[in-house]
Parts: C-alpha cells; sequence; structure tokens
C-alpha cells in the first residue's frame, strides 16, 4: 500500500494508518479510496479497527479538490460513489470502530470519522473537525449531511453544514462532533478502551420522528437565515438545507445518499463552484509561496519579536504572535496606551477561551509572552520588529532610524503601514534592504491576509523572511511592490471614495449599501467607513489623492463628518449610530443627513455599477503596473482582504465573466458623465481576459 499503513496488534486489533506518500498531507484521491476499500476486505479475524494518521499536522485534510475540478461528469459521479461505497462498508462491519484523530479532519476525512462508531480526538492545537464544503460552493456528499444530524441532531449539523464551519477539538467535543480527547500519545490507548464498548446502538433510528419534528421547525428558520446572510448567492448552502431536511426524517440511508450524489454533480458545474474551488487553490498556494532563491540568506527561527505601538493594531498584533509562541515586547512611549494594549489584549485571550479557542493555561501563557514597555528596553534579541504607530511618515522614520541601530544587523524591520511608502521609509534608515512592509488587516485574530511589501531597496532575503513569518503565523501572504495604498487599499479605497460621494450628491446610506450587499460584498461600503473609522478613512483617502489627483479624491463628506464629530463605531456615530447593547442593531444617523449637499437620484443597480466598476479598473491598473505577478493575487488579495463576494471570484475573475468589451463599453460611457476616474485603464483596453482557461 501507499498511502495506508496496515498493522495488527496482539489483541486482535487492525491500525489503519494514513500516511501518504512523499507529501506532509493525508487527502482522499481515487488511488487512496481504492486502497481503503481493499483494508477493509482484508479483517478477517480481527476484532476491532482503527484508524489513525502519521502526519504532523493531518488526520484526512479531505477529498483531492484538485483532481475534481478537472473530472469529467462520468467521472466525478464515480468518484462521490467509490467514497460512499466505501464508507458505507466501514458503517456495515460487525467490529467496532474508532477514528483516532490527530490534526485536521476536515470534508471527506471528517465523514470518515462520522462512518466510524467512535472518535477519540487529541486536544492538540493542530486539530480540527467539521465540514466547510459549503464554502467551497459543494456539500458533504460521502454521508456528512445523512450521518451528522443522526448523531449531533438536525438544529446543530445545519449550523454546522450549512456554515461550512469547522471546530478546534475542544469545540468539537461539546457539539458532539467528538466523544474524548486526549493527548496525542495516549491517542491509540483510549481508542482501543472505545473499542472495548463494542459497536454503537443505533439509538438515531427511534428519534426519527424526533428529527421530522426539528427538521419542520429549523427548515423555515434556517432558509430565512440563508437568504439574509447570502442573497440566494451561493447555492451550495440552500442544497445542503434541501438534502439534510429530508434526509432527517428518513431511515434509508441509501436515499438521501443518492440525494447527496445528485446535488454535488448539479453544483460542480456551476460558475459559483467553480470560482471558490479557484479561491481555494489559491489559499494552498499562498501557504507554500516563496520569493526568490528559497533558501536565500539565513533563516531566521522568529522566536522572539517586538511590536511597537500598543494601539489597536499593535496590540493585535502582538496577541496573535504571543499565541503562536513567539515572545514579544509590546512598546509605547505612553505608559496609559501600553496598559490600554494589554488590556485588549487580555480581552482577546478571555474571548478566545470562551470560544474555547485556547485553554486558561494557554491564554495566561500566552499573555506571559508578552513583555509591554514603555521606556527604551534591549532588542538585540528580537528576529522582527513590526511598527505599529500612527500612520507619519516622520514618526515612523524616525522610530525606524532608531531600530536600525539598536537591533541585530540580520533582525527584519517591518512597519505595518496600511499605505506609506515603504521604499522612502527604508531609506531613512543605514541598512535599507532588511526594511519590509508586513500589513496586517483588522481584526488581526480574524483576518488571513497580509500584504508583504518589497520596497525598491528590500533584499530578497528579507521578503522571503517576511513571507515565512507571516506563514508560521498561520496567515495568507501576497507580496506586493511598493505603491501608494499598496494592493487591497489601492483597489478598495476608489470604491470606498465613491460611495462618499454618491451619498454627498444625494444616494441615500440605505440604497449605496443595500446594492453592494445585494452584489455580494460581507458589508455595505458606508458602514465599511464607519468601521475603519471615518478619520482613518479620509486620511488614507489623502494619501491616495496626492499620489493619484487625477482620478482619487476626498469625498467633502468625510472632512465635515470629523468636523462634527462622527467618526464611526469608534465613538458610537458616523453614516451609523452604533448602539452599545448587545443585539442593537445600527440605524441611519440623521445628522449625517444634514451635512450633505446635493440632491441626486440614482437606482441601486446604477450605484452598484458604478462602485464595482472602479474596483474592477484600479485592479485592472494595479496588475498593469506590476504590484503583483498574476491576475490571481489581485482576485485572492480582494477576496481575502476585503471579502468581494467570494462567489464572483475577485474582481477580475468576475470582469472576465461580465466580458471584458462590456466592461469597457460601461467605464466609457460612465467616464463621460461621472468623471475621468471612469476612463478605462490600458490594460483593460487591450486584454481579451484575464485568466485563459
Amino acid at each position: 500500500m501507499k498511502n495506508i499503513r496496515r498493522e495488527l496488534t496482539a489483541e486482535g486489533i487492525c491500525i489503519l494508518t494514513f500516511d501518504r506518500a512523499e507529501s506532509s498531507a493525508n487527502i482522499f484521491d481515487r488511488a487512496t479510496l481504492e486502497e481503503l476499500d481493499a483494508a477493509l476486505d482484508e479483517l478477517s479475524g480481527v476484532r476491532g479497527l482503527i484508524f489513525t494518521s502519521a502526519k504532523d499536522a493531518i488526520f484526512v485534510a479531505g477529498a483531492d479538490l484538485h483532481s475534481i475540478k478537472g473530472m469529467s461528469m462520468e467521472d466525478l459521479r464515480g468518484f462521490i460513489e467509490l467514497g460512499q461505497r466505501v464508507f458505507n462498508k466501514i458503517v456495515a462491519l460487525r467490529i467496532p470502530t474508532v477514528a483516532a484523530i490527530h490534526g485536521v479532519a476536515l470534508g471527506g476525512g471528517y465523514e470518515l470519522c462520522l462512518a466510524c462508531d467512535y472518535r477519540v480526538a487529541s486536544n492538540d492545537r493542530a486539530t480540527r473537525v467539521g465540514l466547510p464544503e459549503t464554502q467551497l460552493g459543494i456539500l458533504p456528499a460521502w454521508g456528512g449531511c445523512t450521518r451528522l444530524p443522526k448523531l449531533i441532531g438536525v438544529p446543530k449539523a445545519l449550523d454546522i453544514i450549512l456554515g461550512g464551519k469547522t471546530a478546534p477539538a475542544r469545540q468539537g467535543l461539546k457539539l458532539g462532533l467528538v466523544d474524548e480527547l486526549v493527548s496525542r500519545e495516549y491517542l491509540l490507548r483510549v481508542a482501543k478502551r472505545w473499542l472495548a464498548k463494542g459497536k454503537r446502538k443505533t439509538a438515531w433510528l427511534h428519534s426519527l420522528p424526533v428529527n421530522a419534528v426539528l427538521s419542520g421547525f429549523a427548515a423555515p428558520k434556517a432558509r430565512a437565515d440563508i437568504e439574509k446572510r447570502t442573497h440566494g448567492h451561493y447555492p451550495a448552502i440552500t442544497k445542503a438545507l434541501e438534502v439534510v431536511i429530508l434526509g432527517a426524517s428518513e431511515s434509508l440511508e441509501a436515499a438521501s445518499l443518492a440525494r447527496e450524489r445528485d446535488a454535488i454533480l448539479e453544483l460542480v458545474p456551476l460558475e459559483t463552484t467553480k470560482n471558490l474551488l479557484r479561491l481555494f487553490s489559491l489559499q494552498e498556494r499562498a501557504k507554500k509561496l516563496s520569493y526568490g532563491t528559497p533558501h536565500a540568506g539565513k533563516e531566521l527561527p522568529f522566536k522572539n519579536a517586538a511590536v511597537i505601538g500598543a494601539g489597536i493594531m499593535g496590540a493585535g498584533i502582538a496577541q496573535w504572535l504571543s499565541a503562536r509562541g513567539i515572545r514579544t515586547v509590546l512598546r509605547d512611549v505612553d505608559p496609559d496606551r501600553v496598559a490600554v494594549g494589554m488590556g485588549a489584549i487580555s480581552k482577546l485571550y478571555a474571548d478566545g477561551v470562551r470560544r474555547r479557542t485556547f485553554t486558561p493555561v494557554e491564554a495566561r501563557a500566552g499573555l506571559e509572552r508578552i513583555a509591554p514597555a514603555s521606556t527604551e528596553v534591549p532588542l538585540h534579541r528580537v528576529d522582527v520588529v513590526i511598527e505599529a504607530a500612527v500612520e507619519k511618515m516622520e514618526i515612523k522614520k524616525t522610530i525606524f532610524q532608531r531600530l536600525d541601530e539598536i537591533t541585530r544587523p540580520d533582525a527584519v524591520l517591518a512597519t505595518n503601514s496600511s499605505a506609506l511608502s515603504i521604499t522612502e521609509l527604508a531609506r531613512a534608515t543605514r541598512h535599507p534592504g532588511r526594511v519590509v512592509g508586513i500589513h496586517f488587516f483588522n481584526p488581526v485574530h480574524k483576518m488571513q491576509l497580509v500584504e508583504v511589501v518589497r520596497g525598491d531597496d528590500t533584499a530578497p532575503e528579507t521578503v522571503q523572511g517576511a513571507v515565512r513569518f507571516v506563514q508560521k503565523l498561520g496567515k495568507l501572504p501576497v507580496i506586493v511592490k511598493d505603491s501608494p495604498g499598496f494592493l487591497v487599499n489601492r483597489i478598495l479605497l476608489p470604491y470606498m471614495i465613491e460611495a462618499g460621494a454618491l451619498f454627498e450628491a444625494g444616494a441615500s446610506v440605505e440604497d449605496i449599501d443595500a446594492a453592494m450587499l445585494a452584489f455580494g460584498m460581507p458589508m455595505g461600503p458606508l458602514r465599511l467607513i464607519d468601521e475603519v473609522g471615518v478619520d482613518i478613512s479620509e486620511h488614507v483617502a489623502a494619501t491616495l489623492s496626492r499620489a493619484f489627483p487625477d482620478r482619487m479624491r476626498i469625498p467633502g463628506i468625510l472632512p465635515r463628518m470629523i468636523q462634527a464629530g462622527l467618526l464611526g463605531r469608534k465613538n458610537g456615530k458616523g453614516f451609523y449610530v452604533h448602539p452599545k447593547g448587545r443585539g442593537e442593531e445600527p440605524h441611519v444617523n440623521p445628522a449625517v443627513l444634514a451635512l450633505r449637499q446635493g440632491g441626486g437620484t440614482w437606482t441601486r443597480e446604477e450605484l452598484q455599477r458604478r462602485m464595482v466598476l472602479l474596483m474592477v479598473n484600479e485592479a485592472a491598473r494595479c496588475l498593469e503596473e506590476g504590484l503583483v505577478d498574476t491576475p490571481g493575487d489581485v482576485d485572492f488579495a480582494m477576496v481575502m482582504g476585503t471579502g468581494f463576494a467570494p462567489f464572483r471570484g475577485g474582481p477580475l475573475r468576475y470582469a472576465d465573466h461580465v466580458g471584458l468589451g462590456h466592461i469597457r463599453a460601461q467605464l466609457t460611457a460612465l467616464a463621460g458623465t461621472a468623471g475621468p476616474a471612469f476612463t478605462p485603464c490600458s490594460l483593460l483596453e487591450t486584454r481579451r481576459s484575464f485568466y485563459e482557461d
């Protein structure tokens, strides 16, 4: 066998260990499923069966999605039916079965666990379980939609399946996804103890009427929630709801499994599914990304770090570093800001304990890895410094000049600036080659994307070190050439500026934000300005308007709002009033209506078209200027950094889908009436498409 090892113990227990050859991950491709099928036929005289993994951080990561994308419908049908048949064979075994889970068991990997009688998991941070398929435009089709509701009940199963959720081991235990948590070294010992219980009683058969009743209550609420959340853009979620609800009230698994198979065959050819699977591939690529010669220069261990600036971003970065085992100095010149920053970090850890992301012991250890400092402290041991001070170039230059003096010559000096020039900042130091941008997005603990920004003088080994550091943190890097606003803000700001200008000219807050929610954005642009901060948005808009005065400007409404003290969520009033009470939704702020001057009107479709086309135009311009290497870099960054409608694949993939000729025509028409910002960039004028496939 190439991917599965078989061991028979003295007690007559068979242990099948997944260990994919020449890979750090286990996945289910056709060959592995066929190996598993053959192994299940060789269990004569065995008293029990345990599935486990030899990998450091993966049990089974799921189906081979790369091969699925290239399959014909006939091959896909065969692949789905093979998986169902093999897992059904596990269910039908007369001996007890246990999944001994260490590392991620997701999608098809967790569906294998569902086919077992019992599930024991390690309490390691690497262990996660769940069914993320709907996030990829598909659904669990190897028994997940059928077996999970019968294990934990319809409401909880719907929450996991429709949300495409995965859970750390402790949360998985609470949800009933696993039966027991143990240290990794005791996994097999405890799995054998569960085998001694014999076959699991099929008590769920007697709960079918209960499931039918629950389905009757759960389905209408789930449908309403889906429509509110997705606006009908994610057919996999709707289809998964249908499959779960119908399957929960019948005892014939064969019918429910056939429904799973037919549903996935219906979903895979859809444009939405293709886009979501492409984005998954881009995420996997980011995890393996390198720059220049893979092992150029000294490989830093990144065990010690310093964060300069204890504000919202600095505190968030320090907490994330410490949670990943990195000893971190949190430095600020103001003792009060240091205290506030440490308070914010304590709250992040407390929230993590409440969500079972951390144990209380892990949270305390994370806090102990942070050394707060309001005076200068030695930094000769740190491998990387991340500056997260106020967005003023002169202040940053002063900080970097001092860091250049007090850190090791090989330490990486990084700025978290969201828009300022890395090249200019680096040239204020004696060693510009070790200065790089490492731009996190807010909130740090939720946003996966990090822009690694290479200045004109940044050494290749510094860029490579920054990429490795970001990957060590569990984040997803995109390498960007230094330019005002870098990549994400460069594309996002014209969209936000246009939203402010449209409001100022007479469009309503409700229409502007509803137009973009309908497009698929996670929140409307005016709500986004409130979340970012009106003052911060105005500052970034000022930076970009100085760099690109021909097509970017500061909407007059923003300085007037700042003067009126309407700063957004941070002080509770912006375009919206943000109530402090839990469960209270923001509502349009009457005070902001008095600050605008125009009286124009637009339909929501017209508003949407203007804002989306500006993003497409600027995204194409960024590719034209070589800020990144590929269209995929642009789309990946915009989806992961801004939530740009994932089902559309990103602004350039969306443009290809609509047709570049149509995009050009719409932009040209608007350029004549709405201004030069809508003039198609040269790349849009010359390209037939951004992607050839």
